[in-house]
């Protein structure tokens, strides 16, 4: 029986797309993939999220007198319909105002091993765009002041960021510390 999936998480609208492919339990709620995925992009979860799935959205649980479309519980929706959607495609969005939309790919299922712990990193490449940097055009006018001294606004970039910006290091470390960090904590509540 498949109980685990490989995703594969693109970050849209930016060239080169930031990448990270995980592997995931699929008893997980979507409310763990979203930390997996906050954790994988090294974001700091300080903005609404929701996912695309089927034709449904699921995010945090909220009061229904906004209008608009129904938002379902992802602390409840888990990660087993994913079963009937092996090579399927569905959207994670984070920070509504930046905008960052994720494109997920189901790569495959399996089995997990005995004393398998995920979620993990596969693998990935580039760094994602800091919190609060204005969405994919304020990313690329961020990363033009960062990587030319002469521009007009590199000292203020340099400052508001606090530190140098490699978009070629997706920092592979911390991001699995983060995800060993995740893993522990599920196998804590079980």
């Amino acid at each position: 029986m498949t109980d685990a999936a490989r995703l594969r998480i693109t970050l849209a609208d930016i060239d080169p797309a930031p990448w990270r492919e995980v592997d995931v339990p699929l008893s997980m709620t979507l409310k763990s993939l979203h930390d997996t995925i906050q954790a994988a992009f090294l974001w700091f979860n300080c903005h609404l999220w929701e996912f695309g799935i089927g034709g449904r959205r699921y995010g945090l649980s909220m009061d229904d007198d906004w209008g608009g479309d129904k938002v379902y519980d992802a602390s409840v929706a888990r990660l087993g319909r994913l079963r009937k959607m092996d090579g399927q495609r569905f959207l994670y969005t984070y920070d509504f105002g930046d905008n960052w939309e994720h494109e997920i790919v189901v790569i495959s299922l399996f089995e997990m091993e005995t004393g398998m712990r995920l979620p993990r990193l596969v693998d990935g490449q580039w760094r994602t765009p800091p919190e609060n940097v204005g969405g994919p055009s304020g990313f690329k006018s961020f990363l033009e002041a960062m990587s030319d001294t002469t521009h007009e606004d590199h000292e203020y970039m340099c400052d508001w960021y606090g530190k140098d910006f490699d978009p070629n290091d997706f920092e592979l470390e911390i991001v699995q510390i983060q995800l060993k960090r995740l893993a522990n904590q599920r196998r804590k509540k079980r």
